[in-house]
């Protein structure tokens, strides 16, 4: 297969330090370029899978993108680490952060088991932290054809009148306005995947919500981040399921911890609770608190 062109960055950049929102953003803006070639060779072509040490299913084309993408990355900045689902290689320290400022965090296709199975609702997910903190992020549904990139460069969490800094396909996206759970639309991608304390209280999340979607991996959360979906809730999440999508949602204006509460950190966190607005997000806390004090 031909090489893709690189994406762009400024002569004598080494780290995501020294870029500004406008050159991150082109970045991650031609990293599908990279990607999506090889999940057009392999979609639908059922490609050998073989199961992992925790038991999930990888495919050549998880390898293969994960390989390309850590290229690219590794090629336009020498001086960030990089984490990825496949190939790991990140090194994180005892407070939980990778070691260096900056850490770019791959997850080459999000949704492994719908991709296998012929599905179009996986995606590509590419996050970047500073110092353990979600910075900016991509989340790209190849098939869908939908590119969500947002970043936190200059965010303030206070204003509430910001420019929203997160985009699909070139147009600015904003969470819905919905405040309450009796009007919410919920998902998480399977109660499988949930713990067991984390499938209570999701249950307990769906007897108050509007309507419960189940499936849609890291869709979800772009559906969250566009308007489309209000509420999402998962556990039992590694660190390249994670940030790529909190940097989206939290770009966008969306309210995004982990189900305790406590904001996002590489290493460190392992559950999401997202929801549109900081209304709805203090309502699902509390019904989440009401189940874990029975």
């Amino acid at each position: 297969m031909a090489a893709n062109p690189l994406p762009s960055v400024p002569e004598g950049v080494t780290s995501a330090a020294q870029l500004d929102s406008a050159d991150l953003l082109k970045f991650l803006a031609g990293l599908p370029q990279v990607s999506r070639p090889f999940i057009a060779k392999w979609f639908r072509q059922n490609p050998q899978t073989t199961q992992k040490a925790d038991q999930s299913p990888v495919t050549i084309a998880d390898q293969q993108v994960e390989t390309a993408l850590r290229d690219v990355i590794q090629a336009a900045f020498p001086d960030d680490a990089i984490q990825g689902e496949e190939f790991g290689s990140a090194t994180i320290n005892t407070a939980g952060n990778a070691t260096g400022r900056f850490c770019w965090v791959i997850d080459p296709i999000d949704g492994t088991k719908a991709f296998i199975s012929g599905k179009p609702v996986f995606g590509t997910l590419v996050g970047l932290t500073d110092q353990g903190v979600p910075l900016a992020g991509m989340i790209d549904m190849p098939v869908l054809d939908e590119t969500y990139i947002g970043h936190l460069i200059g965010h303030n969490p206070a204003d509430q009148q910001r420019q929203s800094a997160c985009r699909m396909n070139a147009a600015m996206v904003r969470p819905s306005p919905c405040q309450t759970l009796a009007t919410a639309r919920l998902a998480t991608t399977s109660p499988l995947a949930l713990s067991a304390a984390g499938l209570t209280g999701f249950n307990h999340l769906a007897t108050q919500a509007a309507l419960t979607n189940y499936g849609g991996d890291c869709h979800n959360y772009a559906l969250l981040a566009a308007g489309h979906i209000d509420l999402v809730m998962e556990d039992s999440l590694a660190p390249h399921d994670m940030i790529a999508v909190v940097a989206v949602m939290q770009a966008a204006g969306a309210v995004v911890t982990d189900t305790a509460g406590q904001p996002i950190r590489l290493g460190q966190s392992s559950s999401i609770l997202a929801a549109a607005t900081a209304d709805l997000h203090a309502a699902a806390l509390t019904a989440l608190a009401e189940v874990a004090a029975d």
